[in-house]
């Protein structure tokens, strides 16, 4: 599967994105694309994954499933982290004139389609 060019199509199809990017959960950054602006989704993957394992390990601790989704919102952007498989997630970040909506359904399409193909 070619993960930038879906992430690409992510990125064109959802108003206000400024990036996206499939991210292990070691911080690794698998692909990634960016529209130009100050995003660096190598910094969000080496920050936010710490995040996502211990969202992973506090929800599976209180019983409550497996986390699926988290949502960052700062005064510049919203960033959705999905998870894919055990072993990795995707980051879509959005303008705060994005479409929160659009961008948490083609996050939720891409993250499926990323996850049978990293299996």
């Amino acid at each position: 599967m070619d993960f930038k060019a879906a992430l690409q199509e992510m990125v064109e199809i959802v108003d206000g994105s400024i990036g996206a990017g499939l991210v292990g959960l070691d911080g690794l950054v698998i692909d990634q694309v960016s529209k130009g602006q100050e995003f660096d989704i190598t910094v969000v993957g080496a920050e936010y994954a710490t995040i996502v394992k211990n969202a992973l390990k506090a929800s599976r601790s209180f019983g409550l499933g497996k986390t699926g989704e988290i949502m960052v919102s700062t005064d510049k952007a919203t960033l959705i982290l999905m998870t894919v498989g055990n072993d990795y997630f995707t980051a879509l970040a959005l303008g705060v004139d994005g479409n929160l909506g659009r961008g948490r359904l083609e996050l939720k399409k891409q993250s499926a389609k990323f996850a049978q193909a990293l299996a």
